[in-house]
């Protein structure tokens, strides 16, 4: 009983090649994507991958799930993900998007979920991509609304919604194929009714991250700073700071100094969030794509 790893997807080839051969290193039977831009320019060449299929999502897709291009993302993203879910009858369906990498700590995701005999559902907690000066990948974890309290201090109200995350705090998640009335949603799945469907919730103490490269430089961070004023949910004193960067006399230095603030701690908070168990140290190479 394997798993199958499905996303819609939008992002550059480098981010694509390092999603798909990540998980299929961690022995993924396929991965499939959906593109979200069905003139994406990477489609025919990861089409032609093995164990990687691939879905155009045309408006006549869009029409065979009872929807249209032009309904919300996160519509279409939930529709995708059931769509994917549907067709598959046995093992696992992990739902991601092409900026997480699902880690188990020294296994592949294949040996992990091996072990995972009981459960239906399994919600990963997030951890979230940091910068710092040095040769490793570093990851903050959740941490308690206190202890964001005391090592963001006057800027924790930037923090303390999502535990210490600046993305989301919810995790993804693993669901056992075969059931016919689930509806996946990002993190979650839902049954006919609409319940959350509730599974088995691990954390950093179990062994297991979802890694999230939400921001893994300036320039990307900044090329989503719409997406982020207009997304329903994001934390509201973030786009607050935003606005204010917007109507500054230089908007760049505002935007500039918000991301080192947001998504570059500097060694105080690392080592206050460290002295807590709240940072995650993986090698510099870690999730690289392999050749050869």
């Amino acid at each position: 009983m394997g798993f199958v790893v499905a996303a819609i997807v939008n992002e550059p080839s480098a981010v694509l090649e390092r999603f798909v051969s990540w998980y299929l290193r961690q022995g993924a039977d396929r991965v499939a994507l959906y593109f979200d831009d069905p003139a994406h320019p990477d489609i025919a060449r990861f089409a032609a991958l093995p164990y990687v299929t691939v879905t155009p999502c045309t408006a006549e897709f869009w029409a065979s799930l009872g929807l249209s291009a032009e309904v919300r993302f996160t519509l279409r993203q939930n529709a995708a993900l059931t769509h994917a879910y549907r067709a598959q009858t046995e093992g696992w369906l992990l739902n991601v998007d092409a900026d997480e990498l699902m880690y188990a700590a020294g296994k592949t995701l294949a040996a992990w979920l091996a072990t995972q005999t009981e459960p239906q559902s399994l919600r990963i907690a997030s951890a979230e991509q940091i910068h710092t000066a040095g040769p490793q990948q570093l990851f903050r974890l959740q941490i308690a609304k206190a202890e964001v309290n005391e090592i963001y201090g006057a800027e924790s109200d930037l923090f303390r919604r999502r535990y210490g995350l600046i993305g989301h705090a919810d995790g993804k998640s693993f669901h056992r194929a075969g059931r016919s009335d689930l509806r996946l949603r990002q993190h979650w799945a839902e049954d006919a009714s609409g319940a959350e469907v509730i599974g088995t919730r691990l954390f950093a103490r179990d062994g297991v991250h979802l890694l999230h490269y939400m921001a893994p430089n300036y320039a990307a961070w900044r090329n989503k700073l719409d997406w982020r004023l207009n997304a329903h949910g994001f934390p509201a004193p973030i786009k607050e700071r935003l606005r204010a960067c917007q109507a500054s006399a230089d908007p760049e230095a505002g935007f500039r100094a918000l991301f080192d603030l947001l998504h570059a701690p500097d060694p105080k908070q690392i080592a206050a969030l460290e002295a807590i168990g709240g940072i995650l140290r993986l090698p510099a190479d870690f999730g690289a794509p392999q050749t050869g």
